[in-house]
């Protein structure tokens, strides 16, 4: 449908859609004036209607002292204007006019917006909003007329929130409090940004169209659609992951998905007094990099053979369980990696721990160390440091020879032997024993006051 003129009664007829939908209910709709008169020259320009008289008088813009003035469209010599009839309102933009004084009636009502001086302040109304529409659920605010959506009136619901960011082409929601994203709407490609991770949750239902999505400074919980970013967030029971997860904090069951990789990057999980958060590997099809990672996590659900998930740690610590059984993985860095998997290839030579430490430096058997001259002694110095190493990291250590002090009913150690021993085997026995350490406890009462250790 267009814009049409029945040149002999001088009505000008508007259709319904030919205007911007900027709310749904109540319904408004918008009309640019400037595109209306243009609509009408086009008309008047015509074969039928240049024998006609003009339908409108135009001032254009005229800019004064950095100041825009907007223009006046005047519809002249008897047109009238129809606008199609039913229960909605037209927001009248762009220009100062006449159009309630020449508007047949119906059940149409008009947004005037004239205004003595009036500043053309489209670009004005633009930045207000600072580069996104701001959403609070708990205001009054709905609808999309102009300030609902900037800082000053933050729009109270998503369905609003979306037809102002089309309408004024921005790409990010600003999320005062916490919201809901559900499947009212397709927010494909859109950002989400939260206040902080403790004052904004952001929850997304499964069936919420949120692919390409980004989300920050917020805690995020649901179900993603792939091929998001993630920053500066907490990230909790997080579904479908893949794309790119920066500086976050990591908790509770974490899902890959997609068939795609997932990159974490610098994040942070866990406590070593608690269970770990889990990463699903999502079973076959996803890949999983790790750069720079501190804390503590679970790898389960691995079963891809050509799959693979690596890890370079700063300070953290992975437990692989019993459910990945495929695929390749490599770990690095420092830190600590429990090794319950059940197939695959695994490797963890690169990461620098205690245990891993002890095992480079006795790589053989006490007697092939036992070597004469100066070599020797180094290496006697070497099993002697090595011993100490074990000792500390408490492999292959055996303590007996315990006595106690009572304290209400309680035993406190106030001596005990150690011995360290060349491989597990041993332990407990006379052989192959590496090094032997006194223990030495003072308490007063339950408080410990000296606790020494001192190679025998």
């Amino acid at each position: 449908m267009a814009i049409t003129i029945d040149w002999p009664t001088g009505v000008i007829s508007v259709p319904k859609a030919d205007l911007t939908l900027i709310q749904a209910s109540p319904e408004v709709r918008q009309i640019d004036l400037n595109w209306f008169r243009m609509q009408l020259k086009d008309l008047e320009d015509s074969e039928e209607g240049m024998i006609f008289p003009y339908t409108h008088n135009h001032n254009t813009e005229v800019s004064l002292s950095g100041l825009t003035y907007a223009r006046i469209v005047e519809i002249t010599n008897g047109y009238t204007v129809e606008f199609e009839d039913g229960q909605y309102t037209i927001n009248c933009v762009g220009a100062n006019h006449n159009l309630a004084d020449v508007k047949v009636a119906n059940q149409v009502s008009l947004i005037v917006n004239n205004a003595a001086g009036l500043i053309s302040n489209a670009q004005i109304e633009y930045s207000s909003f600072n580069g996104g529409v701001t959403v609070d659920t708990g205001t009054q605010y709905n609808g999309t007329l102009f300030p609902v959506g900037t800082p000053q009136q933050p729009v109270n619901n998503m369905a609003d929130a979306l037809l102002i960011a089309q309408v004024r082409g921005f790409t990010a929601f600003f999320i005062l409090g916490d919201i809901t994203l559900n499947d009212s709407a397709d927010y494909t490609q859109f950002s989400f940004i939260g206040e902080s991770m403790n004052k904004t949750t952001i929850t997304v239902d499964s069936d919420a169209n949120v692919d390409e999505c980004e989300f920050y400074e917020c805690s995020l919980t649901g179900t993603l659609d792939g091929d998001s970013k993630v920053k500066d967030c907490r990230i909790y029971n997080l579904n479908y992951v893949s794309g790119y997860v920066e500086l976050c904090v990591l908790a509770g069951d974490i899902s890959l998905g997609g068939g795609a990789e997932a990159y974490f990057l610098d994040c942070w999980a866990g406590s070593h007094l608690g269970s770990p958060p889990t990463i699903d590997l999502g079973g076959s099809g996803q890949t999983l990099v790790m750069q720079n990672f501190n804390g503590y996590v679970k790898w389960v659900n691995k079963h891809g053979a050509n799959d693979q998930a690596n890890a370079s740690l700063n300070a953290g610590w992975v437990v692989l369980d019993s459910t990945v059984d495929a695929g390749y993985i490599t770990i690095i860095g420092t830190g600590l990696v429990e090794d319950y998997s059940t197939g695959g290839t695994v490797n963890v030579e690169n990461v620098n721990n205690p245990g891993h430490i002890a095992d480079h430096i006795w790589n053989e058997s006490l007697a092939d160390h036992q070597t004469a001259g100066s070599v020797g002694a180094e290496l006697n110095l070497l099993t002697n440091q090595t011993a100490r190493m074990l000792g500390m990291s408490q492999e292959n250590m055996y303590q007996d020879q315990c006595t106690y002090q009572v304290y209400q009913n309680q035993n406190f150690l106030t001596a005990a032997r150690i011995r360290t021993y060349t491989d597990e085997a041993s332990v407990g026995s006379t052989t192959n024993v590496l090094a032997t350490y006194a223990v030495e406890v003072s308490w007063n009462n339950d408080q410990m006051l000296t606790y020494k250790v001192t190679k025998q």
